[in-house]
């Protein structure tokens, strides 16, 4: 005997009595279904609820502090029936049908929604949640747009990041597909619950967007990522724990100086452990992804590349060859893995986790391991160019140019130049908003500043090498890809760019200028439409890093994350009528607005004493005292003043030895160019070294005693009490040299009832520095 109710009905009928917590969520969706459209029967069922828990039988008012009355669950059991009936009268039996069957089929995809929503969930559990997902194309039809997005939500918490901001502006550019295959190449503890960090959250969420929004920009559908497996955040955990190191996690609370000395130790003892059994396995399989193309390590902590706190070039990136039999290649790739982990102790990080009151968090350290963007140049491997862009400049070397113009650090090679300091090179500058406009006016200046060495992966010794532009020209030759548009030829006073595919030598010098790529325009045009997109989307500016491979013209984003910004004052009132022997310095170069005020000492390095010191260990000995001055001297109320390029890697004669930990206390760092001894400092603008001055509020001059239209008060400087062995214990036997070169003015001592004040007016591109009696205020409009 056939039944003549419809097919919906039949399966309604049945969950009632077999599975009553399905009839009730299928009720409920069908309630919110003719929610939407507008049936007003619906409505009045909401309407008679609010009724039966605002009405009493006694005449007082409900007062509204007080819980509402509950329904009884035999009434709302009722109204789920009432809610079929009214769907019955006005949509029709197959138009409910096909929703009751849809809606059966979404059931089963709770096992995804519960996976993806529990941070207690293992890794495991909710990657064969989504590869089951993957395998049944029908389960994805049964998506609603509401589940869609609430799985991607609940992805996102999970892996990527609990801020709602970042959630937001994610949730709408990603789909589960994209989980799915970021799922695919992630290693983790399998039963661990981490995250991928948060330089991996900042690179999928720029690529993203920007993917999103290529059909509005069409320049958007050419940008790559590299290839690119991640590593949870608990991993470390899992490291430690099978190693039996877990007090390291307590070496936080160290003495800063106690753990700069502990550091080399705990790195040796890190690249000594052994990897889990599981994670050796994955990277096995990584390495086959990889081939034998070179990678590298890169950090990507749950702390960093936050709005908070950049972390930018606090923990170690490490370059792998990826060269040899497969057994070599994992030893290089763990080894690298291991020496990343230990950065998680080293004295800068520790440093900067307690100066941004970090230092109780419990860290985690993600990773990154990424194909290198490149191509095989012989024995060499780099791309044709590199660099970082940010959206706002905050130094900005011409009146014309505007904070928002941008900035881009732009280098030949592997990036590392663009991002580290270097004591004996110089990038190309360059201000995407005005192209024009340059650093270096001349084509001398654009020749002696240019740079001169390239920094590559040596396929054969399997190490990252610094090279000469003429040494990878004498090696490679002349067709090296893009080269044309990297390189000018400097002969007789003139820069000139090469015509066509081929770089003549015979007639000039090869110099990095960039020339031909500017003038082309296509490469600033997609660094400005990244910036301005993602610039848009985000609601604040950024910073990325990017690398091009001109063998196959292709543009790859390696990073993107919050630019960190000073807290730049808007403008200043230059003091008048100072006396002449109050002045310290002036400085009409590179200026920006800033105001230091209230300094009481100043720690000036001398740069012909330091020049003249002879022996490697006594320069390096000098930054160790800086280190000391830095923990002794009350914080921020003194500034450095010394030779050359402070913290840069290369040649320690151009600039003082320190790093982020030996300088974090200072007010000020000014860099003094004595032309006559080479000392340059070169507009570190960009450069993890930079951003650290930024977020530390730490101002930045750099001085030019030798123009004639400067003025530099030497006698001060060098005249001035020597304050330096009653806070620093020194050598009887280098006392007298190391207080030749580094003294310590008391400002105090030295000028009862004066304090130090510097102003900057970066409008006018003037600086001045003066001894100022206290009581009187120097006019600043914020």
């Amino acid at each position: 005997m056939s039944s003549n109710k419809p097919e919906w009905r039949i399966i309604i009928d049945l969950l009632e009595e077999a599975n009553p917590v399905l009839y009730k969520r299928l009720g409920r969706r069908m309630m919110n279904y003719l929610f939407k459209k507008d049936i007003t029967k619906i409505e009045n069922i909401v309407l008679n609820i609010d009724k039966s828990v605002t009405m009493f039988d006694f005449e007082e008012s409900l007062d509204d502090n007080q819980p509402h009355p509950r329904i009884n669950t035999q009434t709302l059991e009722k109204m789920i029936g009432e809610v079929f009936k009214i769907a019955e009268d006005e949509i029709g039996d197959e138009e409910i049908t096909n929703v009751i069957r849809m809606w059966i089929k979404n059931e089963n995809l709770n096992f995804l929604m519960k996976s993806a929503e529990k941070r207690d969930v293992a890794f495991d559990e909710i990657h064969n949640a989504l590869y089951t997902f993957s395998k049944q194309p029908h389960l994805k039809d049964a998506l609603t747009q509401e589940d869609r997005l609430g799985v991607r939500v609940a992805l996102i918490r999970r892996f990527l990041s609990n801020n709602l901001s970042y959630i937001n502006t994610l949730k709408d550019h990603i789909t589960i597909d994209d989980f799915i295959d970021i799922l695919n190449k992630t290693i983790g503890p399998s039963k661990g619950n981490g995250k991928l960090g948060g330089k991996a959250a900042g690179m999928i969420r720029a690529k993203q967007i920007l993917k999103s929004k290529s059909e509005e920009f069409s320049v958007l559908g050419e940008i790559q990522t590299p290839k690119t497996w991640f590593i949870t955040s608990d991993g470390i955990f899992e490291f430690l724990h099978s190693n039996a190191l877990e007090e390291f996690q307590r070496i936080k609370y160290h003495d800063p100086l106690e753990i700069r000395k502990e550091y080399p130790y705990i790195e040796q003892i890190f690249k000594n452990s052994i990897m889990p059994l599981e994670f050796i396995s994955m990277f096995s399989v990584a390495l086959d992804d990889f081939g034998d193309s070179p990678i590298i390590v890169r950090s990507s902590s749950l702390l960093e590349d936050s709005p908070e706190a950049a972390f930018a070039g606090k923990y170690k990136s490490l370059f792998v060859s990826n060269q040899g039999t497969k057994k070599e290649r994992l030893e290089a790739l763990i080894d690298a893995i291991e020496e990343v982990y230990s950065s998680v102790f080293s004295p800068d990080v520790i440093e900067y986790r307690r100066e941004n009151g970090l230092l109780d968090f419990n860290e985690e350290m993600a990773l990154m391991i990424q194909e290198v963007v490149g191509t095989k140049i012989g024995k060499y491997y780099l791309p044709a160019f590199a660099g970082v862009a940010f959206t706002d400049n905050e130094f900005r070397w011409s009146p014309r140019i505007k904070k928002d113009d941008g900035i881009i650090r732009l280098v030949a090679g592997l990036g590392t130049r663009a991002v580290d300091r270097l004591g004996d090179d110089y990038p190309l500058l360059l201000c995407p908003g005005q192209p024009g406009l340059k650093v270096n006016s001349t084509p001398e200046e654009s020749f002696h500043y240019s740079q001169k060495y390239i920094d590559v992966i040596n396929l054969e010794t399997r190490k990252f090498e610094s090279i000469s532009l003429e040494k990878l020209i004498e090696d490679a030759g002349t067709n090296l890809p893009g080269l044309p548009d990297i390189v000018s030829l400097f002969s007789d006073g003139q820069l000139h760019q090469s015509v066509g595919s081929l770089v003549d030598l015979s007639k000039g010098e090869p110099v990095i200028t960039f020339a031909n790529l500017i003038k082309k325009g296509r490469f600033i045009n997609y660094i400005k439409t990244i910036l301005d997109v993602l610039k848009r989307a985000l609601g604040y500016p950024v910073d990325i890093e990017f690398a091009f491979n001109a063998a196959t013209e292709k543009f790859y984003l390696l990073q993107c994350r919050p630019q960190s910004h000073s807290k730049e004052i808007i403008s200043v009132s230059m003091p008048r009528d100072i006396p002449r022997d109050k002045i310290l310095f002036t400085a009409k170069k590179y200026v920006t607005n800033a105001l230091v005020k209230d300094i009481r000492y100043i720690v000036f390095i001398d740069p012909f004493a330091y020049d003249s010191m002879e022996e490697l260990n006594d320069l390096i000995t000098v930054g160790k005292i800086v280190s000391q001055l830095n923990s002794e001297l009350p914080k921020k109320k003194f500034i450095l003043a010394g030779p050359g390029r402070w913290g840069s890697r290369g040649d320690i004669k151009l600039g003082v030895r320190v790093t982020y930990s030996d300088i974090n206390n200072t007010a000020m760092l000014i860099e003094i160019a004595k032309q006559k001894k080479g000392y340059m400092p070169e507009l570190s603008f960009g450069t993890h070294f930079f951003q650290d001055l930024v977020e530390s509020q730490i101002k930045y001059l750099p001085l030019y005693p030798d123009d004639e239209n400067s003025v530099f008060n030497n006698d001060f400087f060098t005249l001035s009490k020597n304050s330096l062995s009653s806070l620093v214990n020194l050598s009887p036997g280098k006392k007298e040299l190391f207080e030749s070169v580094i003294r310590v003015i008391d400002i105090e001592e030295q000028a009862k009832g004066y304090s130090g004040e510097i102003v900057m007016d970066g409008d006018s591109s003037y600086a001045i520095g003066f001894l100022k009696l206290n009581g009187i205020d120097t006019d600043v409009r914020l």
